[in-house]
């Protein structure tokens, strides 16, 4: 059984996920296990950071059969999980029926089932963390608040399915009481979500670095304390209302 601590990275190819597994195996601390749908762009990734404390795992959390492949994976290989970065997610730009479906099954269905499947191997850690990725976008109260910067933002299916992510994160801290579970919002970073990297990038949007550096905190434990809230980085650690 390794001796650094088993943490899986859904989404693990790319922006923030991709710098979450490079700051989480820089550390010495953990060995990584990048989730991807893609096995080439995820196994690119890997070769470019070069480091050895990364393994891909296939995974696509909007498949029960993916997702219990790699938890089989990670039974096999490691019999345990440490930490779950639940960061898989999509930013659609518009709301219909069909967009509605996806976002939920992609930002909060898949998000659960993948902890449902891993709490087995979570419960053979001696302290299991569970991280999901939410968005200030998903709060009711910041919504409701006209002082709140990007309030009036539309992302109207996002916004509903990191709402539901964030109802997700309370039922989950009660249901695994021996888990330390956590919602986090990354900073408005570079990134291809929502297919605007250069739109971003004009708009200040930051690198993924910050956020991914606020992630090793939580994986590592600095914040066991404020376990089972919304938590952010931005402008210094805290905690967003519902």
């Amino acid at each position: 059984m390794s001796a650094k601590l088993i943490a899986l990275v859904s989404g693990g190819n790319n922006g923030v996920g991709l710098e979450t597994c490079k700051q989480l195996a820089a550390s010495g601390r953990f060995h990584v296990v990048m989730g991807s749908r893609s096995e080439d762009k995820a196994r690119t990734a890997i070769e470019t950071l070069g480091h050895k404390d990364i393994t891909f795992v296939q995974l696509d959390i909007t498949s029960d059969k993916s997702i219990r492949a790699a938890a089989q994976v990670v039974e096999h290989e490691w019999g345990r999980l440490d930490v779950l970065v639940n960061n898989a997610g999509i930013c659609p730009l518009t709301f219909n029926r069909e967009v509605m479906k996806e976002v939920l099954d992609v930002n909060c269905i898949g998000q659960g089932l993948m902890t449902e499947a891993f709490a087995p191997l979570l419960r053979a850690s001696a302290a299991p963390r569970v991280i999901y990725i939410s968005s200030l976008l998903g709060s009711i109260a910041l919504r409701t608040d006209a002082k709140t910067p990007g309030h009036d933002e539309d992302y109207k299916a996002y916004r509903i399915s990191k709402a539901a992510l964030n109802m997700l994160t309370v039922c989950d801290a009660w249901e695994y009481p021996d888990f330390k579970v956590f919602a986090y919002s990354p900073s408005y970073v570079v990134s291809d979500l929502a297919g605007m990297r250069q739109a971003k990038i004009e708009q200040g949007a930051e690198t993924p670095e910050g956020s991914a550096k606020g992630l090793l905190a939580l994986a590592s434990g600095e914040r066991d304390g404020e376990a089972g809230q919304h938590l952010h980085d931005i402008g210094g650690p805290g905690v967003f209302s519902w």
